[in-house]
């Protein structure tokens, strides 16, 4: 399993991440910022795929 590892100072809050989940489990902040529900991640990484400055990474075994 893996899990989405988030570096907010990285963040550019383009919200590719949050328009690509495919199981909606991004949720949009006030501040455009992101929050991830663990509960429905999948771990397919797409979050991950589409960032535009890698500011999300999977990592294997992450916790739920």
């Amino acid at each position: 399993m893996q899990t989405p590892r988030y570096d907010k100072d990285k963040c550019i809050r383009c919200l590719r991440c949050w328009f690509s989940c495919p199981e909606g489990c991004i949720k949009r902040e006030e501040d455009d910022y992101v929050r991830w529900d663990l509960n429905y991640c999948k771990g397919c990484g797409i979050c991950s795929q589409v960032c535009p400055v890698k500011a999300i990474d999977m990592i294997k075994g992450g916790s739920r």
